[in-house]
């Protein structure tokens, strides 16, 4: 059956004063049969056996009590251990966020990073952490620094 068959097959009730659907329609009054028996569930298919326990069993019992009560503080040092983890990585990416947003005058002609040096985007940048122009600063500052305290060790 093809849609325009279907399209002519429907008609139009116009006098309608509202739309009553006929499918999945929700009877008014709802029919309980409060006669019914009460649910029983039925037994199990198997039968459960119960062991007496030995007196040899008790040692057993205090060896299994034990490896799973290390095994109990091995899980929970791993859980203290990964939320320690997890808040310093928290704590290190909210820092990181804040020096994301910071602009530096100094770098603002910056072809690269136009100033937001932790922002950069190209790719070696990216690798760095930080823009080029920045750690190229940096790397010299350092390089003055260890000049300038070997100046002073050569002097003494």
């Amino acid at each position: 059956m093809s849609q325009e068959e279907k399209k002519e097959e429907k008609t139009l009730n116009k006098d309608a004063k509202e739309f009553i659907p006929t499918k999945n329609r929700v009877p008014q009054k709802l029919n309980f049969n409060l006669e019914a028996e009460a649910y029983k569930p039925k037994p199990p298919k198997e039968k459960i056996e119960y062991v007496e326990a030995d007196d040899d069993d008790e040692d057993n019992d205090e060896q299994v009590k034990e490896q799973i009560d290390m095994m109990m503080r091995d899980e929970i040092e791993n859980e203290v251990m990964d939320e320690l983890a997890n808040q310093g990585k928290l704590e290190n990416d909210s820092e990181d966020s804040i020096d994301e947003d910071k602009w530096l005058p100094k770098y603002k002609d910056c072809e690269c990073c136009h100033g937001f040096v932790y922002k950069c985007k190209g790719d070696a940048c990216s690798a760095l952490g930080q823009c080029y122009c920045k750690m190229k600063d940096d790397v010299d500052d350092e390089d003055h620094n260890e000049n300038q305290e070997n100046q002073e060790k050569d002097k003494n």
